[in-house]
């Protein structure tokens, strides 16, 4: 597997973190991971931001090789 692979899914990783970190400081509910016996809340924004984010970095990673 090539930087292609890897560098866009350490992008994805790291953003989704950064979001939820950023959700759990900041007290911004949109980004914030719930859980409790009851009941649990996942919030999808960091997700779908993490997955553009890798998008984004694997065009451009495919934009400079060629």
């Amino acid at each position: 597997m090539d930087k292609t692979f890897w560098i866009p899914l350490l992008v994805s990783f790291g953003t989704i973190i950064l979001l939820y970190l950023l959700g759990y400081v900041a007290d911004v509910d949109v980004l914030i991971f719930r859980m409790s016996l009851s009941e649990t809340e996942i919030s999808l924004v960091p997700i779908a931001g993490g997955l553009l984010a890798g998008f984004i970095t694997e065009r451009m990673i495919k934009s400079k090789a060629t």
